[in-house]
């Protein structure tokens, strides 16, 4: 099954017209033709098995060399999930202006590149143009939506205005999450989230958990919890469910 799965990603990656690589550590384990074409290389052989560096100007090969280092050594994602600017280096040496997105792949010490064709202008524009439409598509939804850095509520919907007996988004937005849950829940969820930064581990992460939140009164309110990490480094999205008394009990 899995060696049938991985067929089915090399497959897609291969349609798309963006150039990828796939990495293991810095070694390029597979490129897509849009690589070969966009680095002037006639086969993926001249590739594979080659450090990924090889398609990076000096000093961008060492910078993106320590980075890469420091995420496996600390969990600090100066690049994993940042899409950035990079001067690439073609097969004849001279020079492409690209946008690269390195994203870790669930199996340790490898990694994803996506590679883009554009100015830094146009790629911060395309950023937030695309969280703009994602925060019209969240405050849509029916279910509780907060997004944070580290612990603290940058934006919520209307439905956590609903759920928790808040009347504005400025009554939350700029708090610490933990407004919104009982004790002890709150300082289970601050150590989760502490030692996710610190060490990587998904002890919530990614994993929907039951919690009792509180409500502006002091009441309590039954939840599911679902945290997972955003494309910027130390931000997060939680989504939340109503769960009903039948369920609760």
């Amino acid at each position: 099954k899995a060696e049938s799965e991985l067929r089915d990603v090399s497959t897609a990656l291969e349609t798309l017209a963006e150039p990828v690589i796939m990495m293991r550590g810095h070694t390029i384990t597979s490129v897509n033709h849009a690589t070969l074409e966009t680095f002037g290389y006639e086969s993926k052989s001249e590739l594979e098995g080659q450090g990924v560096t090889v398609l990076m100007q000096t000093p961008e090969a060492s910078k993106h060399s320590s980075f890469v280092d420091r995420f496996e050594r600390t969990g600090e994602r100066r690049i994993i999930g940042k899409p950035r600017v990079v001067t690439g280096k073609r097969k004849d040496g001279s020079s492409v202006s690209l946008t690269l997105s390195v994203s870790p792949c669930a199996t340790p010490g490898e990694y994803i590149g996506i590679l883009y064709r554009r100015t830094e202008a146009e790629a911060r524009a395309k950023a937030e143009s695309e969280l703009r439409d994602v925060s019209t598509a969240l405050e849509t939804l029916a279910e509780p939506v907060i997004m944070m850095r580290g612990h603290t509520i940058t934006s919520v919907n209307h439905a956590t205005l609903e759920t928790f007996g808040y009347e504005s988004k400025s009554e939350l937005e700029g708090q610490g999450v933990t407004v919104l849950m009982q004790t002890p829940e709150a300082s289970k969820h601050s150590s989760f989230v502490d030692r996710f930064e610190r060490t990587g581990e998904r002890r919530i992460i990614g994993k929907p958990r039951v919690v009792t939140g509180k409500r502006k009164d002091g009441s309590s309110v039954s939840l599911t919890l679902s945290v997972s990490p955003c494309a910027t480094p130390g931000e997060y999205i939680g989504i939340l469910y109503r769960r009903t008394e039948a369920e609760a009990r």
